[in-house]
Order: structure tokens, then sequence, then C-alpha cells
């Protein structure tokens, strides 16, 4: 029972996986035409910019998963994206209140 749980949980986060990472591409592309209206450039490798990019990167991989070896198993998958949530909150709490930059707001 507990393999086909997290076969499922698996499965479920891979569906929801594709649009995510695509969302979180589109919303950096969107954000560097910005940028470059708003200050001339479409990339100033401020940190949020960065721990962006990082974050998608991180989210990427498991899309690959059939060139990863490690990432086949439904467990070792759910572990792999449940420790890439610490990207989410770098991006978003590590950035705001620990790192400076112009997306910083402590």
């Amino acid at each position: 029972m507990r393999g086909e749980a997290a076969a499922k949980c698996s499965a479920a986060s891979l569906r929801l996986l594709e649009p995510a990472v695509l969302l979180l591409a589109c919303g950096i592309f969107v954000g560097a035409i910005w940028a470059n209206m708003s200050w001339g450039r479409y990339w100033g490798w401020d940190p949020k910019e960065t721990w962006a990019l990082i974050t998608m990167l991180v989210y990427s991989v498991p899309l690959h998963r059939c060139f990863i070896p490690f990432l086949r198993s439904p467990r070792s998958m759910n572990i792999y994206l449940a420790l890439a949530f610490i990207c989410v909150l770098m991006t978003y709490c590590g950035v705001n209140f620990f790192l400076g930059g112009m997306h910083s707001y402590a």
C-alpha cells in the first residue's frame, strides 16, 4: 500500500509540475521584458531574479527524470520535490528578508 500511495503522489506531483514550471518560465520571461522597459536591461543578476531562475531549474530536473536514475523511484521523486520546496521558501522569504537588492522588502 505504501508504494502505491507514493506512486500516486508522484504522478499527481508530476502532473502539477509541468504547468507550474511553464508558468514560472513565462513569469521570468515576462519579468525580463518588463525590466528592460523599466530599467533598460533584461537581467540584472539581482538575488530575487537569480533565485527565481534557480527555482525554475530545480523544478525542471524532475521533468527530465528519464535521464536521472535516482528520480525514477516514486519515493525518491517525492523526497526531491519536498526538498525542492526549500528553493521556493528561499526565493520568497530568504531574498526578501536576508538578502539585499532591488527586490528586498525588509
